[in-house]
């Protein structure tokens, strides 16, 4: 069973069952690999989208640190079995391997240290084969995962320092040729003599972190970070859940990166247009008026929380949106993924001038981005026929439609012979990127105020407020079914 703490999955195991677990790994043919959990390496997988999709992704994740058993405790009201020390487990998978004949490698800390390790383990364990041992400081991983992988060893041990460590292991763990594969800290220079470990005693009480810090008061900055913990558990959900559901709109509350991600894998799929939307609060409120823009949303394949309303009138049901992400921003990272990847994408929207502009810009900034044509979105029926048949004869792979929400929507949405397996609305996009409208300062767009901004250096956006008004009273009146 997984306790989730801040959206993390923690497996609700004791040692006894760690050990078990990796076990049955070690008799399989797949490579797996375990993380100590603890509230330092949670708040970082909140600044670090990488080493979140690692945790998300371990095979098993084992509580090392007495926080994450107190949170749960007094946040959620379910209990760990036990606390897993990530040295204590360390040294029981050794002597483990040393019975069962599995060989071990060791990754890790400086060259004086990983070698004095290497000895007291040949003292500890004299059955235990190790296959090799290399010191954490090196240029060249490439040559140190192929050493590895011809150490055919059963377990890899990394001791580099978190996040540094499970990097390592996620990032080449299907060419380490190993098992199982570990973070393990500083356990290095513990056994190298290095490091005091705590009295039993106190390790019992679960201080051990206190009296590291006596030791070593540079360790400060770390044990601060516990209040952070606390107020992150409080303030994200238990568990994030992928989409949150809004009148029927099925909103995506992933980070940015997993969300371009799934855009990516829409791209491979030929055999429809999949339809993404980013959706804010004026476009909600013509849908609550329009069944069939409503279908429209209801439908679409991908809608990203663009509007603060958004994430407000979701959490008015009880349903927290984590990741808002302006659509303009998201088509933006989009463009340079897409260059990247070399995937072709056509321009759709805007007079004929902004978006020559706005495609000036985008080349400055994505230079290899294969641009395999663009229209202004200003036409009549021929010239739609023709821009049509442009984008299916030049196999475009992502269209980017930007003539205003709902009516790029709709478009997108009635030209069914549209070959083309991604489109996007992105609104006034085109408008920025071009210069002729200006975004809101940074601190007025994280207040979610962007919309007050342009009305106030817009004024002929007026008319559009009625949109919000009206969003909010549908909101506030309106039961979600």
């Amino acid at each position: 069973m997984r306790i989730y703490v801040a959206d993390i999955p923690v497996d609700n195991v004791d040692k006894k069952e760690a050990l078990s677990k990796i076990e049955s790994f070690l008799k399989t043919d797949s490579p797996h690999f375990a993380v100590a959990i603890n509230p330092e390496k949670i708040i970082k997988a909140y600044k670090d989208c990488e080493l979140k999709e690692i945790l998300k992704k371990s095979d098993l994740n084992f509580v090392d640190g007495i926080g994450v058993i107190w949170s749960a405790k007094i946040f959620y009201k379910q209990r760990f079995k036990k606390r897993v020390p990530g040295i204590d487990l360390f040294l029981d998978l050794l002597k483990l391997a040393s019975e069962k004949k599995y060989s071990v490698f060791l990754l890790g800390s400086t060259e004086n240290a990983i070698q004095n390790a290497v000895k007291s383990l040949q003292n500890s364990f004299p059955e235990l084969k190790i296959a090799g041992y290399h010191n954490g400081y090196f240029k060249n991983e490439k040559e140190v995962v192929q050493t590895i992988a011809k150490s055919n060893a059963d377990i890899l041990f990394v001791g580099m320092g978190s996040p540094k460590q499970e990097k390592f292991i996620f990032r080449n763990l299907k060419n380490l040729n190993v098992k199982f594969a570990m973070g393990v800290g500083g356990s290095f220079n513990v056994l190298s003599g290095e490091f005091k470990r705590a009295p039993a005693l106190i390790q019992n009480l679960g201080l051990e972190w206190l009296y590291r810090f006596l030791l070593d008061p540079k360790r400060l900055p770390r044990i601060l970070s516990l209040p952070k913990f606390v107020l992150l558990v409080m303030r994200v959900p238990q568990k994030i859940e992928d989409e949150v559901d809004f009148f029927g709109i099925k909103i995506s509350n992933r980070p940015k990166k997993e969300n371009i991600a799934i855009v990516e894998g829409f791209v491979k799929d030929r055999e429809k247009t999949h339809l993404i939307v980013t959706l804010n609060g004026e476009m909600a409120s013509k849908a609550f008026d329009d069944p069939e823009f409503l279908k429209i949303l209801r439908d679409a394949d991908l809608v990203i929380p663009d509007g603060i309303g958004i994430v407000w009138g979701a959490r008015k049901f009880g349903k927290r949106i984590m990741y808002r992400i302006p659509g303009i921003e998201f088509a933006w990272d989009l463009l340079k993924a897409l260059e990247e990847k070399n995937y072709r994408v056509y321009f759709l929207g805007a007079k004929g001038k902004v978006l020559k502009k706005a495609i000036e810009k985008i080349r400055s900034e994505f230079p290899k981005l294969n641009i395999a044509g663009h229209h202004s979105g200003y036409f009549d029926k021929i010239e739609e026929s023709e821009i049509i048949e442009e984008i299916n004869n030049k196999n475009i792979d992502i269209l980017f439609a930007g003539m205003g929400g709902g009516k790029q929507e709709k478009w997108i949405r009635r030209h069914k012979e549209l070959n083309v397996p991604v489109a996007i609305g992105v609104g006034g996009s085109f408008d920025v990127w071009s210069g002729k409208v200006r975004r809101a300062p940074s601190s007025v767009q994280k207040m979610g105020l962007e919309w007050l901004y342009r009305m106030l250096i817009q004024p002929a956006r007026l008319f559009r407020m009625k949109h919000i008004v009206l969003f909010v009273i549908k909101v506030l009146f309106k039961k979600d079914k």
